[in-house]
């Protein structure tokens, strides 16, 4: 006794689902690989974003395949979760981007500190030079400019006392 033969429609339905998943299984990763890369340098971060958008086409692209499948469900949910994760990664690393400079120097400031006071204080830099950033203004930003204020203050305590001792 031989089993019965699937019907020809049921093959085409199962190749149509098993393409869905492949795509969303493959945008997920995507969108994954993307909101870590965009967290890392210059080059990990445009690689991010292409990912990103790779991501999210392909949840679109599942979304699109699944439809007219049986327990389309876990597709959708898989399909949606790469399109909200790439969109997440495209903006992060889309702002990374356009505000790099400042990005960099932030990180910088970051890790030179070693105390709660200086990491705050990388964070109000942080904000004074994104604002002056985004407004365009052409003087130096904030951190730079609290760098040389302390750097001018030391040298000039310094230079007080030796030259009083210097006087007869």
């Amino acid at each position: 006794m031989t089993p019965p033969r699937p019907s020809p429609e049921a093959a085409p339905a199962d190749a149509r689902r098993a393409a869905a998943t492949r795509t969303a299984g493959g945008g997920l990763v995507c969108a994954a690989v993307a909101l870590v890369l965009v967290a890392s340098g210059l080059w990990s971060t445009v690689a991010g974003v292409v990912l990103a958008a790779l991501g999210i086409g392909l949840g679109i692209a599942a979304l699109v395949r699944s439809r007219g499948t049986e327990q389309r469900r876990l597709l959708v949910v898989s399909a949606v979760a790469a399109i909200v994760l790439g969109a997440l990664s495209l903006l992060t690393g889309g702002a990374r981007l356009a505000l790099w400079p400042v990005a960099e120097a932030y990180q910088e400031c970051v890790a030179g500190t070693l105390t709660l006071s200086g990491a705050a204080q990388c964070q109000q830099e942080l904000e004074d030079d994104i604002w002056s950033y985004l407004s365009g203004d052409p003087g130096a930003p904030a951190s730079e400019g609290a760098a040389g204020a302390s750097t001018a203050s030391t040298s000039n305590a310094s230079a007080e006392p030796g030259s009083a001792t210097a006087r007869p």
